[in-house]
């Protein structure tokens, strides 16, 4: 019996047709050789948009840290050629100089107050401002986040307008309620003034953090709230036992900004009290300020000491963070996000 021929089936036109579009879409391989032009320019742009970065590193981060640490090392007042060299010299008498100790605690308290204050006002703003319900949100933005922009020093100035004892804003409201006599000097005290700086860079600052918590809070699903609602959950429980545990991880980071932050103070020091009263209000920053520019002869080295004394203090507590964060992100698996 003859078999029946086989024939093949033609191919569809349709699948012919896609196929060969497919194709005349894909485009060409390069040769080698040019392919390796490619990457080579590539090298040249990346190494272009370096160096301007890199020149700025050198020039205003890296020499300046490396000339700070020689100059510890000398009694040297800024000028001239460094020929005293005192060994750890500057070391010992920053360790022992009281005031230096004095600065360092009053930096601590203000950066613990401010942060105790900003961090938790900030965080309340922030979960009202990712409601739904809330109209005018960019309005808000701009009202909370504007005190930023303004300069520090511009700050400081105002507010020592407004809380000038003898005609100021503030003195003339109290005065007006019947509370004081107008007369009431905030920064002749200790407390009131330190208590007036926590709140004027708390005011400063407040828009900022209250942005780092709003980028925290888009983080954690809304599955999870609405399965929390139908099981009846509160708002307050919502927070507790959903919100907060999930931004653990970025609220200890948020945490050490606040800190580090607050422990370079400067500006509002010297525009405000000027360290005083006497040195009651004196931190690290204008102690060392005070130590390398504020009498003659300048003492540089004296004040480069002290500066890395600090930022060692400052790096020990930046590092700490790891083993907070890594706690934190332990938790947070447990909720399966």
């Amino acid at each position: 019996m003859a078999l029946a021929p086989t024939s093949s089936r033609p191919p569809d036109a349709a699948s012919t047709s896609v196929r060969l579009r497919s194709r005349a879409r894909r485009p060409p391989l390069p040769p080698e050789g040019n392919r390796e032009r490619a990457k080579g320019r590539d090298r040249l742009w990346v190494a272009a948009f370096l160096v301007p970065f890199l020149v700025l590193y050198l020039g205003f981060t890296l020499w300046p840290l490396i000339a700070t640490v020689s100059y510890s090392f000398f009694d040297w007042s800024g000028t001239g050629p460094l020929n005293n060299f005192v060994g750890g010299g500057n070391y010992s008498r920053v360790l022992g100089d009281p005031l230096f100790w004095q600065a360092v605690v009053n930096t601590l308290l203000f950066a613990v107050g401010t942060t105790l204050i900003k961090l938790p006002l900030s965080l309340l703003a922030a979960l009202v401002m990712t409601r739904k319900w809330l109209r005018a949100k960019k309005a808000l933005r701009t009202v909370f986040f504007a005190p930023l922009i303004i300069p520090v020093a511009m700050a400081g100035l105002v507010f020592t307008y407004l809380l000038n004892p003898s005609n100021g804003a503030l003195n003339s409201a109290l005065h007006s309620l019947g509370l004081t006599d107008g007369t009431t000097d905030v920064f002749a005290n200790r407390w009131t003034a330190m208590l007036a700086l926590i709140l004027i860079s708390v005011w400063q600052v407040f828009g900022q953090y209250m942005i780092y918590w709003m980028a925290a809070l888009q983080n954690v699903p809304d599955e999870l709230y609405e399965a929390a609602a139908l099981d009846g959950a509160s708002e307050w429980q919502k927070l507790t036992r959903i919100t907060l545990p999930l931004i653990r991880p970025v609220a200890v980071v948020i945490v050490m900004l606040a800190l580090v932050n607050a422990m370079h103070v400067f500006g509002l020091v010297v525009t405000l009290t000027g360290g005083g009263p006497g040195t009651s209000t004196y931190v690290v920053s204008y102690f060392i300020y005070k130590q390398a520019f504020g009498s003659m002869p300048f003492a540089y080295g004296y004040a480069s000491a002290a500066a890395l004394l600090f930022s060692v203090m400052a790096f020990l507590l930046v590092t700490s963070q790891g083993l907070f964060v890594r706690h934190a992100q332990k938790l947070r698996k447990e909720y399966g996000v």
